[in-house]
């Protein structure tokens, strides 16, 4: 059985997969077809989803996540998100304070990877003038570890997105959010998310698909769990702890 960690590292790399594969208008046509379907009345997916999901389990959520990241134009999408959505994270509408230049050092002794500065950072200065500086910074953690991975945007960090950024009426999306926590897994992939997903791209916004394809998995046999997270990522995006 696969690690939670593994099963994350699959999503990420399925749901790139498909963005991929929807820059062949014919292939996303196709992967368009099974919005709102069930898995047995997706015909056109199988030849593009059938090997990339095989022996992951959750087949369901799998063809209903490509065919809303279908919904996406991806040339649209290159030319108006620079940003990924999918980098940044739940509590990223707090504002952060910039960073202190401070002048490069030596790391302290240990095993710490060393890198040369960047180009960039050197601007002005001659490559010859400029000696190898060792990063002391810490390697990034694990992006798949539930630490790293629940920092990033879901449903309910999305949908506040929706009314902070793009002006949803709150009380409607917050009645729509219980809805959604409430309904079962047919209607919810069957009318609620295709709805609400061409609501959002309307808007400017959209899933972090690996999340939401995780979330789903999860929620056949862990619904109270899912709900709870998303209501309380909806509620602490729109009303941040202040420090």
């Amino acid at each position: 059985m696969p690690t939670a960690a593994e099963r994350r590292r699959h999503y990420q790399d399925f749901t790139t997969e498909v963005l991929t594969l929807c820059t062949n208008p014919g292939v996303r046509k196709d992967l368009q077809d099974g919005r709102g379907r069930p898995v047995k009345e997706c015909l056109r997916m199988h030849k593009y989803l059938t090997v990339r999901t095989a022996g992951h389990g959750q087949r369901h959520a799998h063809y209903t996540v490509a065919s809303l990241i279908a919904l996406v134009d991806p040339l649209e999408t290159l030319r108006t998100r620079p940003t990924p959505a999918l980098q940044q994270s739940a509590d990223d509408l707090i504002p952060q304070p910039k960073p202190t230049p401070a002048a490069p050092q030596l790391p302290a002794t240990g095993p710490i990877a060393t890198r040369a500065l960047s180009a960039r950072a050197t601007a002005g200065t001659s490559p010859s003038s400029t000696p190898d500086v060792p990063d002391a910074r810490p390697p990034d953690p694990d992006p798949y570890t539930t630490a790293a991975w629940r920092k990033r945007p879901n449903l309910g960090v999305t949908l506040a997105r929706a009314v902070r950024r793009a002006g949803f009426n709150e009380d409607r999306t917050d009645d729509l959010l219980h809805v959604i926590v409430r309904v079962g897994d047919d209607h919810l992939h069957q009318h609620l998310l295709p709805s609400l997903t061409g609501r959002l791209l309307r808007a400017g916004l959209a899933w972090d698909w690996p999340v939401l394809l995780d979330d789903l998995a999860i929620r056949v046999f862990d619904p109270d769990q899912v709900a709870t997270r998303w209501l309380d990522a909806f509620y602490l995006t729109l009303n941040p702890i202040k420090d």
